[in-house]
């Protein structure tokens, strides 16, 4: 359904537009809910993209939608372009020895230096370029915490509450390492309009007295997955809230099309008989300190089995994971077999520069893939980015073919993550971030 605040412009890629462009923002920003600095940040970030596009694709048909999410203002550019021109989309194209040829790329790298998230994702012949600016949200007030003794039964239920979701986000950052809580818990009003506004689904453990002792939360990840962070257990019983957070889960997600539930952030206190271990990505944090990252599935139906693609060089992987989750898999090999691969081929990078890391998905095979998984390293590293991902969708046979590229660049399969995109997403890292 189209959000029915939506503001949409249909103009050509031409910079003539930049001065209405940046009006429209401008009052978007303000409408949407955007402080000043943020609006200006928006300004900026629309007229670096119009003026990459009038490059790119020049007198194209566009289309800017501006829509306030619950927590965010989303900024995105429609249009249709050729194979040939979407390799400028590899914002890490004008890097530190940047040329007259990819220096439009320059443009989305500012865009995305602006903004709170940047991502680029491509359905047929159409591209969708996706812009987005966070709220400003007051910083949670440091406190001191210890688990207590609950009141009586503890119950547990939707949480909707905003009193007890913004105490559920102080007691969280509290008593959990800083790496297990979502970065959001510490401006817990943003969390608050998240989970009203519909972007986040949450439970909360209270007992007889009303206090909360418990939280978790969990967001869409694909069509059929979803992901969760938690359970945070704030009482001294901490295996029986765990465990009714985590039921809470399986309930709600019990009569949906969900087929998987993937950890995001997992707790210690997460019930380990109902959940098989994936794998662990071994994380730094900012500041260089090892954050490894364990990844739990559980299952919510009975798998019927997919079909995927491999490259015979990660069938080995794939297939002793497979066997190892139960999962029937009918594994197609693909591999390069001479054939001519025109083109030039395109990543597109998603940031969270909160977490150090980087994520790479392929949007187009190319004959150039290696060369410019290698110009996509250099840069991030460059930029300090200590996590540098790819997600692979098994669903592609053309993804599958990447992995040589992948594998030369020094990048390693992790983890398989059943149902997390259009079919099995492979998680692969970069050994040398």
């Amino acid at each position: 359904m189209t959000n029915q605040r939506t503001i949409t412009l249909r103009l050509h890629a031409d910079t003539a537009w930049i001065r209405m462009v940046q009006g429209v923002a401008e009052q978007c920003g303000t409408v949407f809910g955007l402080d000043h600095g943020k609006t200006l940040r928006l300004i900026m970030a629309v007229e670096e993209i119009l003026v990459y596009l009038a490059d790119l694709t020049p007198q194209a048909p566009l289309e800017l939608n501006l829509t306030p999410g619950a927590s965010h203002v989303d900024t995105t550019f429609s249009f249709a372009a050729r194979d040939a021109d979407l390799w400028a989309m590899n914002i890490t194209a004008c890097g530190a020895d940047c040329t007259e040829e990819n220096i439009q790329a320059m443009g989305l790298l500012l865009a995305a230096r602006m903004s709170d998230g940047l991502d680029v994702r491509r359905d047929g012949a159409n591209v969708i370029l996706r812009l987005r600016l966070d709220r400003s949200y007051p910083d949670l007030e440091t406190r001191q915490s210890e688990r207590f003794a609950p009141r009586g039964e503890v119950l547990f239920q939707p949480a909707l509450d905003p009193s007890r979701i913004k105490e559920a986000c102080a007691l969280a950052t509290a008593l959990y390492p800083e790496a297990a809580v979502p970065q959001a818990f510490r401006t817990p009003g943003k969390v608050v309009d998240q989970i009203l506004g519909g972007e986040l689904s949450g439970a909360m453990a209270l007992d007889q007295g009303g206090n909360v002792c418990g939280f978790m939360t969990w967001s869409p990840r694909s069509a059929t997955s979803v992901s969760f962070c938690g359970p945070y257990v704030f009482t001294s019983k901490r295996t029986a809230v765990a465990r009714g957070l985590t039921e809470h889960l399986v309930g709600a997600v019990a009569r949906t099309p969900v087929s998987a539930i993937l950890s995001q952030l997992p707790t210690e206190d997460l019930p380990r008989e109902d959940v098989e271990l994936l794998g662990t990505l071994p994380l730094l944090a900012a500041d260089g300190t090892p954050c490894p990252m364990p990844i739990w599935y559980r299952g919510m139906r009975e798998d019927n089995g997919l079909a995927v693609w491999t490259h015979p060089e990660l069938e080995g992987f794939l297939r002793t994971a497979y066997e190892q989750l139960f999962l029937m898999r009918d594994i197609h090999a693909v591999s390069h077999q001479g054939e001519q691969v025109a083109g030039r081929s395109v990543f597109a990078t998603s940031f969270q520069p909160e977490a150090s890391q980087a994520l790479l998905i392929p949007m187009l095979d190319g004959a150039d893939a290696s060369g410019t998984l290698h110009g996509h390293v250099q840069l991030l590293l460059s930029e300090g980015y200590r996590n540098i991902l790819v997600h692979l969708d098994l669903a592609h046979g053309w993804q599958a073919a990447l992995a040589p590229a992948l594998l030369k660049n020094g990048f390693q399969p992790r983890v398989l993550l059943p149902h997390a995109g259009q079919a099995d997403v492979l998680v692969l890292q970069h050994a040398g971030s």
